[in-house]
């Protein structure tokens, strides 16, 4: 489907997730006991929270491997794996008949290797956040084959995805309803296009009615948040040198394929005369212009809007308006091949593939430990702020001495006394 090279180039994105080890991200190994104890709403290692919390749904796909034996770092590992095979593959099925094979199977390698794809897995360690952005481009899949087939298939896919996305978590949810909404009124101007979101959203809503009191404070300061449109678009650590760091501090950078295909792709439209049907020109103006809006908000010139409109509420952080359009930041890669002809050529395409993947490179080297967790943490300090991994007490007769070791991982700093007394 992708062609040979693009099938070894995407292995590129989940490739660190088979390695051993578990990575060092800022959710720790909260996930895994989270999947081992799936309730409701999270509460391991977390606050339970419906609108910025974890849902069930996120783990939903853990718990068939871990009743097969699987471990549970294991388990979440391969969720992470999965997610970008079905973020990828419906980039390419969404964009397909649109731009072609050439320019879908490009925009969907990539979304894989999109550097807020790739630190939402690497950096954040964020498994209701990965599969939100799984979850996505597979309902806009299901969406555009409704509307150009009108496949009952595509539109059980499309509500299926929207369901259970606001079973993971419902801020993004709702964010990503909003823009599946417009997208199917200002791009396939559908009326049943837009009732399937509408109606899902809907549904989505309804099955959180008995959570819908339970609420926590925020983990962090929202308006704390907000970042420099310099460090937002920085490309320097998509081009070379080591970005770990980059992965810890930087989980909002669009990086440089994204960028640079937008730009193309706005220019192209504007300036030369190409194939482009009024369709495929509004798909790709609603891309653009989403980013904008989404780039916007995540500035701290939004913040009196978020704050008017109580938006805050359903976030942790304001760029996380990004991962809501994160499909769309990557279709007008797909469109270089229609816009500039010269580059339908094997050798043009293979180039640009390879530019794509090494832009992401940096992104691809996260920090292991071998550190096997157990099944739960021994106990969590402040408010979740370090997780107890194991404590372990030695005595010795002569000379009289006790030991005890402590495991523990940090997920925040601690604002109280972490001095140990026994």
């Amino acid at each position: 489907m992708w062609g040979l090279g693009g099938a070894v180039a995407r292995h590129f994105a989940w490739a660190p997730a088979l390695y051993p080890g578990y990575w060092q991200a800022w959710e720790g190994f909260a996930p895994i006991f989270q999947s081992v104890t799936p309730t409701a709403l999270a509460s391991v290692a977390t606050t339970p929270d419906l609108w910025r919390g974890v849902g069930s749904g996120a783990f939903l796909l853990a718990q068939p491997l871990l009743r097969l034996g699987a471990a549970p770092t294991s388990a979440i590992q391969l969720i992470f794996v999965l997610s970008f095979m079905l973020g990828g593959s419906a980039v390419y099925v969404w964009l397909a008949d649109r731009f072609g094979d050439l320019g879908a199977g490009l925009a969907g390698l990539g979304y894989m290797l999109l550097p807020l794809v790739l630190a939402t897995v690497y950096g954040r360690g964020s498994v209701s956040d990965a599969l939100i952005l799984a979850l996505t481009p597979l309902a806009l899949a299901g969406l555009t084959s409704y509307r150009d087939r009108r496949s009952l298939s595509g539109a059980a896919v499309a509500a299926l995805s929207i369901l259970w996305m606001w079973r993971i978590q419902a801020g993004l949810a709702g964010g990503v309803t909003v823009m599946l909404l417009l997208y199917a009124l200002i791009v396939e101007r559908r009326w049943l296009v837009a009732l399937i979101v509408a109606a899902s959203g809907a549904a989505g809503i309804a099955s959180l009615i008995p959570l819908w009191t339970v609420a926590a404070p925020p983990a962090t300061s929202f308006t704390s948040q907000f970042i420099h449109l310099n460090t937002l678009l920085d490309v320097g650590n998509e081009v070379g040198g080591r970005t770990s760091t980059a992965l810890g501090l930087h989980p909002y950078q669009i990086g440089f394929a994204a960028l640079a295909g937008g730009v193309l792709s706005a220019w192209g439209m504007a300036t030369q005369r190409n194939q482009l049907s009024p369709h495929l020109r509004r798909l790709l103006w609603f891309c653009l212009g989403a980013a904008v809006v989404a780039v916007l908000l995540s500035l701290r010139v939004s913040e009196p809007l978020w704050q008017l409109s109580r938006a805050d509420r359903l976030l942790t952080y304001p760029w996380q308006g990004l991962l809501v359009v994160a499909p769309l930041l990557v279709a007008p890669l797909a469109a270089l091949p229609l816009i500039f002809a010269e580059l339908e050529t094997p050798v043009y395409w293979a180039v640009m593939m390879a530019l794509v993947v090494l832009a992401s490179l940096a992104h691809l080297t996260p920090a292991y430990t071998q550190v096997r967790p157990p099944l739960r943490p021994v106990a969590i300090l402040g408010d979740n702020q370090v997780i107890v991994l194991g404590a372990q007490l030695t005595e010795q007769a002569a000379p009289r001495t006790a030991t005890l070791e402590v495991t523990w991982q940090p997920r925040q700093p601690l604002d109280v006394d972490y001095n140990i007394f026994f």
